[in-house]
């Protein structure tokens, strides 16, 4: 399993969970600006997924 897969599962536990996009957003541009890309793409993954 890929880091970005473990940032994607770990971000659709946090909804599952009750988190909200919002929150997942601010997670992001928090990994973003710690320039931690594939935990980026597995969030961007989850938000995308769970938006459809």
């Amino acid at each position: 399993m890929t880091n970005t897969d473990k940032f994607y599962q770990k971000a659709l536990t946090r909804l599952e969970k009750g988190a909200t996009l919002n929150e997942l957003y601010e997670l992001l541009y928090k990994y973003e600006r710690m320039e931690n890309y594939s935990a980026c793409a597995g969030i961007h993954k989850a938000i995308k997924s769970k938006s459809k």
